[in-house]
């Protein structure tokens, strides 16, 4: 067993020993069951009320919907594996038993993206279980594509707690890491696209787009070219928290 391996089977023994964790997953389950069960009743009122056709709304479709709710509370858990650790300075136990600071947060990155990708094709497959029959005759079932969208939910979990948990290392105060991750996800590229048009400055909508909120909606739209950008957002924070870890006290 390696230095690393070690190192994230004890972040997997804290990771899952956590109450907290338990109820941020429990937390991102009943929003995303509360929304996409909303949106999934609305939509087939809709369509009953315009005549819609037979099998015209993706199965996954209310998930998708109720993603970006999800996508905040596993956000938070991801940053939380971190900023926890200063908060009580068991950082200093961590560093004891891991004293290779860039080690100790690739093993924390290593479970945190394992454990959030396996939580969110879990938790979006119980979601679309819950939303898909009440579309009923306007679903949409495919299982092939199904199961394509339910890995792809998943990994876009994964990905925000990796770029959460970067955040933490860097900011190492929960309520300032959580602050950075909401205006990366909503603030930024809303004030991009504002600013678009009063400065005459169109190349400002594009760029908002690749910002991570923009990124990880177009990623769950199928455009996998923005799975990378939302990952290498995840690289730039998780390498930004290594800097950080090494470069200050703990």
């Amino acid at each position: 067993m390696t230095a690393l391996t070690r190192a994230a089977a004890a972040e997997w023994l804290k990771l899952r020993t956590l109450r907290s964790t338990w109820w941020f997953l429990g937390g991102a389950l009943a929003l995303m069951l509360l929304v996409a069960m909303l949106d999934a009743s609305d939509t087939a009122a809709a369509l009953r009320a315009q005549g819609g056709a037979a099998g015209s709304v993706d199965a996954a479709a209310p998930a998708m919907s109720a993603l970006p709710w999800a996508r905040v509370v596993l956000g938070a858990l991801g940053l939380l594996v971190m900023t926890s650790e200063f908060a009580t300075r068991s950082i200093m136990v961590t560093l004891a038993c891991t004293p290779s600071r860039t080690r100790l947060l690739l093993a924390k990155a290593c479970v945190v993206v394992a454990a959030v990708f396996a939580a969110g094709v879990v938790l979006a497959a119980l979601t679309v279980a819950a939303s898909a029959p009440l579309l009923g005759e306007y679903v949409d079932l495919d299982a092939g594509v199904l199961g394509g969208q339910l890995l792809t939910m998943g990994a876009h979990l994964a990905l925000v707690a990796a770029l959460a948990l970067g955040l933490g290392a860097l900011v190492r105060r929960s309520a300032g890491a959580l602050t950075v991750l909401f205006v990366l996800l909503l603030v930024l590229p809303l004030v991009l696209q504002e600013a678009a048009d009063p400065l005459g400055a169109e190349f400002l909508v594009t760029a908002a787009d690749f910002t991570p909120g923009p990124a990880a909606d177009r990623f769950m739209a199928g455009e996998s070219v923005f799975g990378l950008v939302l990952a290498g957002w995840a690289v730039v924070a998780v390498a930004a928290g290594a800097w950080a870890l090494r470069a200050r006290d703990a």
